[in-house]
């Protein structure tokens, strides 16, 4: 078979020649870079800021300077939230070095500056994903296939920007891969060091990392057994050790909280992060979960919805050759350089899918933590490609193959030009983007902040055009993106008088006097919405009697001094079942999850879109005055 034939693949080798020589065989490669970058900084300004940036900015600040003064208490109390403490620093720190470097202080140019150092690893991973591919088999083409299969993701492009926290991750697992690679290939200490180095930055970066922290012994225990002869088991020992010391020593260097207390403290962190205390809530089909009792399929699902039809079938193919080829000829399978390689990358994907489907973790807002899962995927539609290619034969059959893989590519660039800037909310064709506000209705979109931008600039637009007369201006916490703005929007905003900006969640005015001034749609469903509101008190105040008044995205209900606000989707399930029953009663405080106690939680509950209680999968926001309401259902 195709994958248990070795071709010894062609390398750059800068000692026989002038960089010009080595890159020559590999311009095809370049210029799709070359591209990619000057599309990155074309674009560069047309994505906002998410919310989790000003916690990884504070959580680095706080790090940064524990390590200047060595004061715990200090460190601790300057994180609000006790997990961050277990965040890493091995990608906020280079950003925060490189701002003081250069002083950069105005927040649009360090806001664009962390987009595209961000972008840049991203595509900086991409070319790993071509260099591993063109070890694997020698050939150009099926290894820029791989960097374009890689890089062509719609959200991920989208993600490479604004997303400081998965994109590193997936662009370390894939730099990972390819010292993973290069280490058993060369087989001596100095690259499994290297390659250990790179997994603990990787872990250093998510906890998920442990993927390849526990492969990589893996398969060093496999050459053990296989290993002929004393000296070849004295190797792998050594190799084995070597990785062992490189992985732990840049975990511990990179998360400063260990230096104290490495062991105790180390235990502390898995326990922490491998049960994620804060548990949101989250849409999947239709109904609202919250993220620990999330269906068995959310995870595939997901992935099927959200990545490109051509990338997925190329990908199962790969998948299936490669575990055909292993079951058909095992023994020889397991001395294939090649082969043994493409079934870590099968186990690499396999094995966090089958997790998640068992174990039943913390994740939510659809795979977004789950975005290092596309490096081994890619890599396996490069195989896929490789085995049809080989399959073929013949030359024209062949042309066809590529020909095709070119036309699938083709259509994951033109839906990414289609839905600019919002290509974080792409869905492929087995999802039913059709309907106006269908998906809306069935699945996560607007669970980051960083579209709120969009909606903004349209604003500071019409603020422009009615001449400064008073008009609202975003006023509640998740105004994080009024910093990337240019100047005088900033100032325009800052001129005019107060509101609250909405979530796109609900898709009609929560109250009567509530007008809606700005929309962001993407394929007909409502992302984010800007609207004019009296503020909470007021809308209390004005609800009368027990009885429901329906009023668009919320039934309105006032019972026992508690204002409670039924949410969409579940609006339309309550309205025809009208034996729903509010109750209200005190809650001790003690019994609260922590995220809702204090000043921050008080502050959170009056948006009224963060208070929320669940009973059933049905969602409840309310505005505790004083009590905190449940729902029962008769």
């Amino acid at each position: 078979m195709a994958l248990l034939r070795h071709t010894p693949p062609a390398r750059l080798n800068f000692r026989r020649g002038s960089v010009k020589e080595a890159f020559a065989p590999h311009w095809g490669a370049m210029l799709a870079l070359a591209l990619f970058l000057m599309a990155g900084l074309a674009v560069l300004d047309d994505y906002g800021v998410t919310e989790d940036v000003p916690y990884q900015q504070r959580t680095i600040r706080a790090n940064l300077g524990y390590l200047a003064s060595g004061d715990l208490l200090a460190f601790l109390i300057a994180l609000p939230v006790e997990h961050e403490k277990f965040y890493g620093t091995a990608f906020e720190a280079p950003l925060l070095l490189a701002e003081r470097a250069f002083r950069v202080e105005d927040s649009r140019a360090i806001y664009l500056s962390r987009h595209l150092i961000t972008h840049l690893l991203f595509l900086s991973s991409g070319l790993f994903a071509y260099l591993l591919t063109f070890r694997l088999f020698g050939s150009r083409l099926p290894a820029v296939a791989a960097m374009l299969l890689f890089l062509l993701h719609p959200r991920l492009y989208a993600h490479s920007f604004f997303n400081p926290k998965d994109i590193p991750f997936l662009a370390m697992f894939m730099i990972a891969l390819f010292l993973a690679h290069r280490a058993f290939k060369r087989d001596n200490v100095s690259a499994f060091v290297l390659l250990g180095a790179g997994v603990g930055l990787l872990v250093n970066l998510r906890i998920m990392g442990v993927v390849l922290l526990a492969a990589v012994p893996a398969m060093r225990a496999l050459d053990f057994a296989l290993a002929s002869g004393r000296e070849e088991r004295k190797r792998v020992l050594l190799t084995t050790v070597g990785f062992a010391l490189g992985s732990a020593l840049a975990t511990y260097a990179l998360l400063p909280y260990l230096w104290g207390d490495p062991i105790p403290r180390a235990v502390e962190w898995w326990a922490t992060l491998s049960a994620h205390p804060w548990v949101p809530q989250g849409l999947f089909r239709g109904t609202v979960y919250i993220s620990v009792d999330f269906p068995i399929e959310y995870l595939p699902v997901w992935f099927s919805i959200t990545s490109t039809p051509f990338s997925l079938l190329l990908g199962a193919v790969g998948a299936a050759g490669v575990l055909v080829a292993a079951a058909r000829a095992p023994r020889k399978a397991l001395r294939s350089r090649r082969l043994r390689f493409a079934l870590l990358l099968v186990g690499c994907f396999a094995g966090p899918v089958a997790a998640v489907m068992l174990l039943d973790p913390n994740i939510y807002f659809g795979w977004r933590q789950m975005y290092f899962l596309w490096a081994p995927f890619a890599l396996l539609a490069a195989f896929g490609l490789q085995w049809l290619v080989s399959a073929l034969g013949r030359e024209p059959l062949q042309a066809s193959t590529y020909g095709a893989a070119g036309a699938g590519l083709a259509a994951a660039v033109i839906s990414m030009a289609l839905i600019h800037p919002n290509q974080q909310v792409y869905f492929n064709l087995f999802a039913d983007r059709v309907t106006p506000e269908h998906l809306r209705g069935q699945y996560e979109m607007a669970y980051w902040s960083h579209a709120i931008r969009q909606v903004l600039e349209r604003h500071v637009e019409h603020l422009a055009q009615s001449h400064g007369q008073p008009s609202p201006t975003p006023g509640d916490w998740r105004n994080g993106n009024t910093p990337i703005l240019p100047e005088p929007a900033r100032e325009r905003l800052a001129g005019a008088a107060p509101f609250y900006l909405v979530s796109g969640f609900p898709r009609r005015s929560w109250s009567r006097s509530a007008r809606e001034l700005q929309r962001l749609e993407v394929y007909g469903n409502t992302l984010w919405t800007i609207e004019s509101r009296d503020a909470p008190r007021d809308v209390y105040e004005a609800v009368q009697g027990r009885e429901p008044a329906i009023d668009g995205a919320f039934d309105v209900y006032r019972i026992d001094g508690a204002l409670a606000l039924v949410m969409e989707p579940c609006a339309p399930a309550f309205v025809e079942r009208p034996r729903l029953v509010l109750r209200a009663f005190p809650v001790d405080a003690d019994a609260l999850p922590p995220w809702r106690k204090g000043k921050a939680s008080e502050r959170r509950n009056f948006t009224l879109m963060h208070a929320r209680a669940y009973f059933e999968g049905k969602c409840v926001a309310s505005l505790p005055l004083p009590a905190y309401p449940i729902a029962d259902f008769e």
